[in-house]
């Protein structure tokens, strides 16, 4: 069995370098093309697959979290919460690794996805007549646009997460805030039943492992070379 030590895996990421390109005149644009970027990645997945989607065993967990369709407004809220993220980050630097690592999720995710998909039973939770006009159209809205594969692990989850991480090398006051509202949006994925546990604690390990790897070990350098 291969195994490799932290410092090993340190020293093979640190001789890597990416360039910083994301200045204050571009940031709107950048942003722009990363969101259109991922989400046709995303969509692209949702609808191929090599193989057939399959179901996962439900844990006590995913037995025990109600359904509460109503929380799929904390679940849609990741649609501000990254353009909340993008803009408010001041520091270049940092928001270059962010789209980096951003970029890499989307695209390790999207693999595992096309490789070996997963899928929820929403069927088992239908929606109620009785449930109040809007939350209706927008949770049966999201489940005709968004199919129930693309499970394991969850990129809502690692997305969101990853997202606030920035906050530690940036404006660190404002983490809390975010890891919170990060911390909301995953647990809604279970109470929507759109996710599993398990998808949740992969997509919360994917982020930090992504997150190291971007904004700890590899090493960033300016368009004009200089060190």
């Amino acid at each position: 069995m291969i195994s490799y030590t932290p410092a090993q895996i340190k020293n093979f990421f640190s001789g890597l370098s990416l360039p910083i390109f994301i200045s204050a005149e571009n940031k709107g644009r950048v942003g722009l093309w990363l969101a259109v970027i991922a989400t046709a990645l995303y969509v692209g997945s949702n609808h191929f697959h090599v193989f057939p989607p399959r179901i996962l065993p439900f844990w006590w967990i995913d037995e025990a979290v109600p359904f509460l369709p109503w929380s799929v407004w904390l679940y849609i809220s990741e649609y501000i919460f990254f353009p909340a993220v993008y803009f408010s980050s001041r520091d270049l630097n940092n928001l270059n690794k962010y789209f980096y690592s951003f970029l890499f999720l989307q695209s390790l995710s999207v693999l595992i996805f096309i490789i070996w998909p997963t899928t929820y039973p929403r069927e088992l939770f239908p929606l109620s007549s009785d449930l109040d006009p809007l939350t209706f159209f927008v949770f049966s809205s999201l489940r005709a646009a968004d199919t129930a594969a693309n499970c394991c692990p969850s990129l809502h989850v690692s997305s969101v997460y990853l997202s606030s991480f920035i906050f530690l090398d940036d404006q660190r006051q404002k983490f809390p805030y975010f890891f919170i509202w990060s911390s909301l949006i995953a647990v809604s994925t279970l109470t929507t039943k759109q996710h599993y546990m398990v998808d949740v604690i992969a997509g919360f390990l994917m982020a930090l492992g992504v997150y190291w790897i971007f904004h700890r070990y590899i090493a960033y350098r300016r368009q004009d070379c200089k060190a």
